[in-house]
């Protein structure tokens, strides 16, 4: 007996919340072969905001400068100053779908071949979701015009082409006005690290690499609240011509390596913190070094919709085909420029 659309559309629902409470799925339909964001980043580095249409936080640019020297009867001083700013990122919205018509023989079949034709359907959309979620990550939009493409990494870490080492790293090019509404060119000391390396080596961009980590860790002399969005964790983050003489560093100077000929392939640390190799970087002729600290650096999810996929619904115009929605609410935020870092090699 043939089944009906409603009662196929009942099936691939049922099917759909299995697959979902079973996981991502990864296979070979992208030329990516490493998904970090999806993989690595995003489970760790989340932060789930209730509600609202605007995440903020603040930022005090600046102390009153009140502090002085007095001698005795002196008059009082007086300090007003008002430095706190405020940081605004909005979430963006994505979807991805897929399509299916209810009087193709797999689905007329019923039981398994429902699920495998459901299966094949659903990893399709999720593969893209993911495929377009790493390839955000690790770009920007090309300017404020755009209000619908979510900021990636090198939005917040911005790259310098100063050959001397600091916080040189200010408004995103195509972005005037700055990263959530803060503007470097007003707030000056909101700038993130950057560096330029010449040689991959210990001389070279190890000794800049560990200058680095002693430059971005600030410490409050007082004990407040800090807008931070996760756990005290940090990352490495680069490309494969990058890892690779890393391992070779690596390999030199280990002199019990055994008979692996690659021995410290995958195991790259800095300071105890992994160096993890990004497939997408291998295109960004710069071969960029992210040291991303990521308790002021995560993925802005609004509540709910991570991942949420609608149960198929007719499409208009065409009585037996139904589409399957799945739809997301997320950002990058990032509330401390200062503790991120990026390193580009020399031109």
């Amino acid at each position: 007996m043939a089944l009906t659309a409603d009662e196929i559309s009942g099936l691939v629902a049922v099917t759909q919340e299995g697959l979902i409470k079973q996981g991502a799925f990864v296979d070979a339909q992208t030329d990516i072969t490493q998904h970090v964001a999806v993989s690595e980043l995003m489970p760790r580095h989340k932060k789930v905001f209730e509600g609202g249409v605007d995440w903020r936080f603040d930022v005090m640019l600046d102390h009153n400068h009140s502090a002085r020297a007095v001698g005795l009867y002196e008059r009082d001083g007086a300090s007003i100053a008002d430095n706190l700013a405020k940081g605004v990122v909005g979430p963006r919205f994505l979807d991805a779908n897929y399509v299916f018509d209810t009087k193709e023989p797999d689905l007329q079949r019923g039981g398994k071949a429902i699920v495998d034709y459901v299966k094949t359907k659903y990893i399709g959309m999720i593969i893209s979701f993911y495929d377009y979620l790493e390839r955000v990550l690790w770009s920007k939009p090309q300017s404020a015009a755009d209000k619908k493409t979510p900021y990636g990494i090198p939005f917040w870490v911005t790259k310098s082409t100063s050959v001397t080492p600091g916080f040189n790293g200010g408004n995103p090019v195509g972005f005037p006005d700055g990263r959530a509404g803060l503007s470097s060119e007003t707030y000056p000391r909101l700038k993130n690290y950057t560096g330029v390396y010449t040689n991959i080596s210990k001389e070279d961009l190890l000794r800049t690499m560990r200058k680095c980590v002693r430059k971005t860790n600030f410490k409050s002399p007082v004990n407040h609240a800090t807008p931070t969005v996760g756990p005290n964790a940090n990352g490495i983050y680069t490309n494969d011509n990058v890892i690779g003489k890393f391992e070779e560093i690596l390999e030199a100077q280990n002199m019990n390596l055994g008979d692996d000929l690659d021995s410290k392939g995958g195991k790259a640390l800095f300071k105890g913190r992994p160096v993890t190799y990004v497939p997408l970087l291998d295109d960004d002729s710069d071969d960029p070094i992210y040291m991303l600290d990521w308790s002021t650096l995560c993925f802005g999810i609004l509540a709910g919709w991570q991942k949420r996929v609608s149960a198929p619904k007719p499409v208009a115009g065409m009585h037996n085909v139904r589409q399957v929605f799945l739809d997301a609410s997320l950002n990058t935020i990032c509330t401390d420029f200062r503790k991120q870092t990026v390193l580009i090699k020399a031109s």
